[in-house]
């Protein structure tokens, strides 16, 4: 499906006041640097199967933290 968050797409997100996209890669590209994050990381496996307009909550070191999906790029 393309309307919903899977590996290899990229994902755009508000959170904590701020905008950031992630490209949903597989375990062994994952680089948190380059915004690459695993679809096996707590917040990439909270991504995946999720659509546009999605809230989720993801428990980060600085507590818990709400994801909004605004854009998802094949």
């Amino acid at each position: 499906k393309k309307d919903s968050v899977g590996v290899g797409c990229n994902v755009t997100v508000h959170v904590d006041g701020t905008t950031e996209s992630f490209h949903i890669v597989g375990a062994l590209e994952a680089n948190p640097l380059e915004k690459k994050i695993s679809h096996e990381s707590p917040l990439g496996s909270s991504l995946v199967g999720k659509k546009v307009g999605d809230k989720i909550e993801v428990d980060a070191p600085v507590g818990k933290l709400i994801y909004t999906i605004l854009k998802i790029e094949y």
